[in-house]
C-alpha cells in the first residue's frame, strides 16, 4: 500500500520554527492533530489533483492543479519537438474546513479556492504568464473505498550539548473516491483518493 505522511511531517517542520510553550527555560513540549485529504483526476485531455489539509491551530491550506489538453508535434523551422497546448490551472485554497468520520467512511471539505488560468501553446512559444483569475467555493466529498490503515513511527535530530529534539506520530488513512468543484472550473470525480488524520507530539530541548 502507498504510504503518505506529507500532514505529520508538515506539522513537525511547521511547529520546529514556532514559539515554544515553554516547560522549563530551554525546554518545550508540543502536540497537534491534522486532517488531509488528497485527490486526483486524469483522462485523454489531461489532468489535475487537489491537496488539503487543516493543522489544529493552525488552520486549513490547501492547492490545486489541472492541465486540460494535449502535447502534440511542433516543427518550427523543420525542428521537431513535442509541445503542450491548452490551458493550466493552478490556485491556493483558504478559509478551509475539513470533516472526516471517525472511521474515514466519508469525508469532506469546504472553503474558498483563488485560480488561475493560463493559455498555453508550446509550439508558437506560448508559455502563459496572462493569467485569467476566477475565485468562489471549493467542494470536496470523498467516500471509502478501501480498508482502514493505521501508521505510527518516532524521529529524533540531536546535535551534542546543543540541541535534542523527538517526535512520535500516530494516525490513520483509507483510500477514498470522490469528487472536487472548484469555483465552478474545475469539476472532476477522483481517480484516486485518500484521506488521512494525524496525531503527534514533539519534545524540544536546547
Amino acid at each position: 500500500m502507498r504510504r503518505f505522511m506529507v500532514l505529520p511531517m508538515a506539522a513537525l517542520l511547521a511547529l520546529a520554527v514556532a514559539a515554544p510553550v515553554a516547560a522549563g527555560p530551554n525546554v518545550s513540549n508540543r502536540s497537534g492533530s491534522g486532517e488531509s485529504i488528497y485527490g486526483q483526476w486524469y483522462g485523454e485531455s489531461g489532468y489535475g489533483y487537489v491537496f488539503l489539509g487543516e493543522e489544529e491551530g493552525y488552520g486549513g491550506f490547501g492547492d490545486i492543479y489541472q492541465e486540460s489538453g494535449e502535447w502534440v508535434l511542433c516543427a518550427p523551422a523543420g525542428e521537431e519537438y513535442y509541445g503542450f497546448v491548452g490551458t493550466r490551472t493552478w490556485g491556493y485554497v483558504y478559509d478551509l474546513t475539513i470533516e472526516l468520520s471517525r472511521r474515514l467512511e466519508t469525508g469532506t471539505a469546504v472553503g474558498t479556492v483563488d485560480l488561475f488560468t493560463d493559455t498555453v501553446d508550446e509550439c508558437n512559444g506560448i508559455y502563459g504568464g496572462d493569467p485569467t483569475f476566477d475565485s468562489g467555493p471549493l467542494v470536496v466529498e470523498v467516500a471509502a473505498a478501501g480498508p482502514l490503515a493505521s501508521f505510527r513511527g518516532t524521529g529524533s535530530y540531536t546535535i551534542p550539548s546543543e540541541f535534542n529534539g523527538h517526535y512520535n506520530y500516530r494516525g490513520k488513512e483509507r483510500q477514498a473516491t470522490g469528487s472536487i468543484d472548484a469555483a465552478g472550473v474545475i469539476a472532476a470525480d477522483f481517480e484516486w483518493a485518500y484521506m488521512t488524520q494525524t496525531t503527534w507530539t514533539e519534545h524540544v530541548n536546547n
